[in-house]
């Protein structure tokens, strides 16, 4: 992996700016991590794209139910 070079202004603190750039080492770990995983999918971009809106819809209509009674579960 190539380098990334974050600047932050002279006016943030040096603790904050630590945590800034763990924060997005980590991130890019994960997304590393992610993309090893999925290497071999076979789940085209529009597959996956519909799934997502599948869960959020499904999700959605969880809620609601779960919310609109009053509060019972």
């Amino acid at each position: 992996m190539g380098d990334i070079v974050v600047k932050v202004p002279p006016t943030v603190d040096e603790k904050l700016a630590g945590l800034i750039a763990r924060a997005i080492s980590e991130r890019l770990k994960s997304l590393a991590r992610v993309n090893e995983i999925l290497k071999d999918s076979e789940l085209s971009e529009e597959d996956a794209l519909e799934l997502g809106r599948k869960a959020r819809k499904g999700r959605g209509e969880y809620l609601e139910r779960k919310y609109s009674t009053g509060g019972q579960h």
